[in-house]
């Protein structure tokens, strides 16, 4: 891994799952965090655990599409930790919206505007907020996508939408890395498959289905949050 020491990073979806091990494993190489999710309690218990670390924690109720919110989030790390050397985003997945993790043929306008706003407009602008202020501060800096495997291949049985958006979001990732590496700002992309998370619990439910998932993967097992964790750092 990487050292992270003097860097002000900021995590999306901070509060739990993948989103909290990326910013715990930045906390233990050294970096400072501004740690944004909607739960403002569970994101106080990341916070207090990254200051145990003797880092700094900055913590902002965001929910990621409201995009004045995602604005402040950005905004809020200037002020507190005085730039951004890194912005992850985290936040995303299925909603509760109508259709939004149905199959195509019951798919509804409305679930699909949720999600492509969870899923590809949020994580949009989120990076545009986080590209202008290291723009400048003429330091460069390092934009991480959350995309997944479902981007890769055909997602069938409820996740057609959701790997729809990823696949879009795989083409912002490159393209956004052609057009601000003048800047020297990095961008990239982590794609994992399941992951052992709370959104990802129902589809773990018994050892059947761990057994079923962990067989489709080399390794023989579902992936964890710190997997990703360490390939963020």
């Amino acid at each position: 891994m990487f050292s992270l020491t003097g860097k002000a990073c900021v995590v999306t979806g901070a509060s739990r799952g993948i989103g909290r091990a990326i910013a715990l494993a930045f906390a233990e190489q050294g970096a400072d965090l501004l740690l944004a999710a909607r739960s403002r309690n569970d994101l106080e218990e990341v916070g207090q655990l990254i200051e145990a670390r003797g880092r700094r924690a900055v913590t902002q109720v965001t929910d990621v599409t409201n995009l004045d919110q995602l604005r402040a989030a950005a905004a809020a790390c200037v002020t507190h930790l005085g730039k951004i050397d890194v912005w992850v985003n985290n936040a995303g997945g299925f909603t509760a919206a109508a259709g939004s993790s149905s199959e195509w043929l019951d798919a509804t306008p409305a679930g699909w505007e949720a999600m492509l706003r969870l899923n590809l407009t949020a994580q949009v602008f989120g990076a545009q907020a986080a590209a202008r202020v290291m723009r400048s501060q003429g330091t460069g800096g390092v934009i991480l996508f959350l995309s997944s495997i479902d981007s890769l291949y055909a997602a069938p049985g409820g996740e057609g939408i959701y790997g729809a958006c990823k696949a879009a979001l795989n083409n912002v990732t490159q393209t956004m890395a052609v057009e601000l590496g003048q800047h020297r700002i990095r961008v990239n992309a982590i794609a994992p498959a399941v992951v052992e998370t709370p959104l990802t619990a129902p589809w773990l439910a018994t050892e059947e289905d761990r057994r079923s998932r962990a067989a489709f993967y080399p390794l023989g097992r579902i992936g964890q949050p710190a997997d990703v964790a360490a390939a963020a750092v």
